[in-house]
């Protein structure tokens, strides 16, 4: 009877703490994701989500070099909530509940880490995950659905009986990699090899079966919706295989590895990681029986995950975002403690705890606080604009970029952007990276990429660089634009000019408008270029 009093007891507590966390989470990053702006990267799934809405489609409509998965799901969440900024954070915000209550509830609790020390952690991670970015971000995107996958399988080695959890695993990473290719491709090549040699290793070739069957399940549904839609399978692997391959080769080949890069950016976590290591070995020699414990086991393929993560920070010019590592190896760091032979753990314990505490405490003051991810770390967010007076669809946003240190100047550009499309009644292709107009003015813009900066779309010396010229004249015949708008945060000069269009179709075919420094309009006429069949290119 007592235990059942205990057990009723733990279950109120455990559902309260669930309902809190979700809370918390949701609205940290609901208010850490309405401080602010960075256009590039704060809108890169608005307008893609509100032009799938519309009958646009990545791939087929608009150029993209990343995954696609996400602009789906913001197309969900317009559906379901409308075509507004908070449904934009709806999406990133429930994301962020999603990952904090998955690791509360399946992973601190799978690793019998007390009720109140998973909070703590799980708290931790609430304010670590989405909110470095605060609004939806397809490498974010691909980094949690990887580490769902993961989360599964360690399940799956704890229970044992629980080798289907490996086939969700599988669609999962499938999912992780259509929002981005890395970092999932990290994850799934090293997880892959670990299933191999843990399944030969368990003589449990279930394993085997049911991480591919969902893999192979979820890639031939993936084909299947595409075909629906009249998306080009070749186009599919030549935007998410082929181009985005010759990328990151050539990064690979010109990055510059030093110290910093490699080891101080990531200080902590290799911190946390050598104290597990420690305690896992404290006491023990280091032979066979260590390595196929069940315990170690179910953290290496943590590990994996960790060093996939890292490596694929070390390697992109994005700001780093997994600080959400740090009381996540704390939690294990606790799991491994428990049951270890160190004398007075609890002081061990109590550090680990404090440390994680203190460390995060930094991360959340410099991408929560300062918002370093949208680079307006020495950005004044007091002096930002309520964007609601700009438009209601934007409701909750308070507007100040990294361009302009007074944001009302950026603002009177972007009305008098609004002016020229409203008074336009020709068909207009707008390229910008302020991904907001299409949903703003309910209107086809025909945006022929997701974004334009250097590596969005092929260049000259790219060998893929033909096929985005076609790509971009049959956008402009087939729906019979009149006019190209450009509009930037800077000054808009002839090498820009020649990155967006010029080197893909002769300046010839364009009367250039100035409207200001920052708007440009290009005016198509009739040329050759715009005529010849694309045969003969």
């Amino acid at each position: 009877m007592n235990n059942k009093r205990i057990n009723k007891k733990f279950n109120k507590k455990f559902i309260f703490s669930s309902i809190l966390l979700i809370f918390v989470s949701f609205f940290v990053n609901y208010f850490v994701a309405s401080r602010g702006v960075f256009p590039v990267d704060t809108f890169i799934h608005f307008d893609p989500g509100y032009r799938i809405l519309n009958g646009e489609l990545p791939i087929k409509d608009y150029w993209i070099v990343h995954g696609l998965l996400v602009d789906y799901l913001q197309a969900i969440f317009f559906f379901i909530f409308g075509a507004n900024w908070i449904a934009y954070l709806i999406h990133s915000s429930f994301f962020n509940s999603v990952i904090s209550l998955f690791l509360f509830y399946f992973f601190f609790r799978y690793l019998k880490i007390n009720l109140g020390e998973s909070l703590f952690f799980s708290f931790l991670v609430g304010f670590l995950a989405y909110p470095v970015s605060g609004t939806p971000f397809l490498d974010l995107h691909s980094s949690y659905f990887s580490l769902f996958a993961i989360i599964l399988i360690m399940i799956s080695m704890i229970e044992n009986k629980k080798d289907h959890y490996w086939f969700y695993s599988g669609i999962l990473f499938v999912a992780a990699f259509l929002c981005k290719q890395v970092p999932a491709s990290y994850v799934i090549l090293v997880t892959s090899i670990f299933c191999l040699f843990y399944s030969l290793s368990k003589k449990n070739y279930k394993i085997i079966l049911y991480y591919s069957v969902g893999g192979l399940s979820a890639v031939f549904f993936t084909i299947i919706f595409l075909l629906a839609q009249n998306v080009n399978l070749y186009d599919l692997v030549l935007q998410l295989f082929l181009f985005p391959t010759s990328i990151g080769e050539s990064r690979y080949l010109g990055y510059e590895l030093n110290f910093s890069s490699i080891f101080l950016n990531y200080k902590f976590i290799y911190l946390l990681l050598a104290s597990i290591f420690f305690i896992i070995f404290y006491k023990k020699k280091i032979n066979k029986k260590v390595f196929i414990e069940k315990k170690f086991g179910v953290f290496f393929i943590f590990f994996l995950y960790v060093l996939a993560s890292i490596f694929h920070q070390i390697y992109t010019k994005n700001q780093i975002y997994i600080f959400f590592l740090i009381p996540t190896l704390g939690a294990f760091s606790i799991y491994f403690l428990n049951d270890s032979k160190i004398r007075k753990k609890k002081y061990l314990k109590f550090f680990i705890i404090l440390f994680c505490l203190v460390v995060s405490l930094k991360y959340i003051k410099r991408f929560d606080l300062d918002r370093k991810f949208h680079e307006l770390k020495g950005v004044n967010i007091g002096n930002s604009y309520n964007f609601e007076k700009f438009d209601k669809k934007f409701k909750g946003l308070y507007w100040i970029s990294p361009y302009f240190l007074n944001p009302e100047d950026e603002i009177s550009k972007i009305k008098k952007l609004r002016e020229v499309i409203t008074k336009n009644n020709q068909n207009i292709m707008l390229l910008t990276e302020y991904k907001f107009f299409s949903l703003l003015m309910n209107q086809r813009l025909n945006s022929p990429s997701r974004t334009f900066d250097d590596i969005s779309y092929p260049k000259k010396n790219s060998k893929y660089f033909l096929k985005y010229k076609i790509f971009l004249k049959k956008l402009i015949i087939n729906n019979e634009i009149n006019s190209v708008l450009i509009f930037e945060s800077k000054k808009i000069d002839n090498t820009r000019l020649e990155h967006l269009v010029f080197d893909y179709i002769s300046s010839d075919c364009f009367k250039r408008v100035k409207i200001s420094e920052y708007i440009l309009k290009l005016d198509i006429t009739n040329c050759e270029d715009l005529s010849i069949n694309e045969k003969k290119i």
